[in-house]
């Protein structure tokens, strides 16, 4: 294929982007399609980035006449491809929004892919933090593959509690970053309260035919996943307005045992709540009134 801008032509076969999808994704799928080595029309745009996969998403380097150039071998106009590929469009308007931080490398459920891209195996899209599945189809996309939840009710509702979330407040992503790691201190150092039933119920992916492909990480944040969210809400709601650690926790644990029916040990300071939320919780961070529910 020639190299020359004014010599570059479109590809044979031509195919849209995803909204939200990755340059990476973008290219492998185009290159796919027109059976190109996808590292060549990279380099056709600009330097080839380290350990290009579909989940590459940077425009490093380029240089200004890149996005005509994808344009060109795309077959579509700069503007609609700005519209669907985030980089692009941050590219093209380097003062406008710029890093997306409330969104991750992710993709969209198997179903979702073959709907917007039928030939597609796979569609690496830009996602906001909060979505952990497909409320269209019950799967969950967390994972290296989908895993079916339609039996799981309560990870769907905790899912749509966390939509809510996301709709009123900004720092849900960082909440939600340091729920997981409350929770995954607490598996590793003994649970101050006795969630194993609720999360052995859910752990049923052992059954389904994807479960040799699932990490015991993945299953573990699945199991895990309603309570997560309901720590979160705690995190970005608290039950007090108080400042001090030692009232924020006392207060937050209370309404952990209301909320789980059942009694939550206090651990004090060796408490992962404590010393990662009660302790050092930015007095910065946005507080909503207490008692705040979903």
């Amino acid at each position: 294929m020639p190299t020359q801008p004014d010599q570059l032509r479109q590809l044979p076969i031509a195919l849209g982007p995803v909204h939200n999808e990755t340059l990476g994704s973008y290219l492998h799928r185009l290159a796919v399609a027109n059976n190109r080595p996808a590292g060549l029309l990279a380099r056709l745009l600009g330097p080839l980035p380290p350990e290009f996969s579909p989940l590459s998403n940077t425009t490093a380097d380029w240089a200004p006449h890149s996005p005509e150039r994808l344009a060109t071998l795309s077959g579509r106009p700069t503007s609609q491809l700005a519209r669907a590929l985030p980089a692009l469009a941050d590219f093209l308007s380097p003062h406008g929004p710029g890093q997306r931080t409330d969104r991750l490398i992710s993709r969209p459920c198997r179903c979702c892919t073959a709907r917007r891209s039928p030939t597609a195996s796979v569609v690496i899209t830009l996602s906001p933090a909060h979505v952990h599945l497909c409320l269209r189809h019950h799967l969950w996309t967390r994972s290296t593959h989908d895993i079916p939840i339609v039996s799981l009710p309560e990870v769907i509702e905790a899912q749509r509690r966390l939509d809510q979330l996301a709709r009123r407040h900004r720092q849900t992503r960082r909440a939600l970053d340091m729920a997981r790691k409350i929770v995954e201190d607490w598996s590793a150092s003994g649970m101050p309260i006795d969630l194993g039933k609720e999360w052995t119920d859910r752990d049923r992916v052992e059954a389904l035919a994807v479960s040799k492909n699932i990490s015991a990480e993945d299953r573990s944040r699945l199991a895990a996943f309603p309570e997560i969210v309901m720590l979160t809400h705690l995190i970005l709601d608290p039950p007090t307005t108080a400042l001090d650690p030692k009232e924020l926790y006392l207060a937050t644990t209370a309404e952990l045992s209301r909320r789980f029916a059942r009694i939550y040990t206090t651990l004090g300071t060796q408490d992962p709540l404590y010393w990662r939320f009660c302790l050092y919780r930015d007095r910065n961070w946005p507080v909503s009134k207490s008692g705040a529910s979903l």
